[in-house]
């Protein structure tokens, strides 16, 4: 009888038009538009080794806050592709994410470097496209 309650309250809470889920979408869609206001930049591929003597190829950049708000993280995906011009890997990574209170201000720019240790053998070895997949704003 209890457990058949809770699963009654729980439908109840779910058909809320002022739950957090219809207050999310308007958040969301703020987010989506606010990946306009980040600039990615100076994007470079370098690399070097790990403590086991494999590679590891560094994606490194730039990225600005052209916005007026604080922004927690931004996760970028990466396009790696062949001779042919065929993305042989898509790979959704953090450039940054602060904690706390921090973030990244308006007006800033930070510099990040993402580490990639197994890459497909057809990858072409040149800089892979890469895209502002997500941003968290403060």
């Amino acid at each position: 009888m209890a457990a058949s309650g809770l699963l009654f309250l729980s439908i109840a809470c779910d058909r809320n038009p002022n739950s957090t889920e219809s207050k999310g979408s308007g958040a969301e869609a703020q987010t989506e538009a606010y990946k306009s206001k980040i600039e990615l930049s100076h994007v470079g591929l370098s690399k070097g080794e790990n403590y086991l003597g494999d590679q590891v190829f560094y994606v490194e950049g730039t990225l600005k806050n052209n916005g007026d708000k604080l922004v927690q993280r931004v996760e970028l995906t990466f396009l790696f592709k062949d001779s042919l011009n065929q993305v042989v890997l898509r790979e959704t990574r953090r450039a940054f994410d602060y904690k706390g209170s921090k973030g990244l201000e308006p007006q800033k720019s930070t510099n990040f470097q993402i580490g990639f240790e197994r890459l497909p053998r057809d990858w072409n070895h040149t800089i892979p496209q890469a895209q502002i997949s997500n941003v968290i704003l403060k």
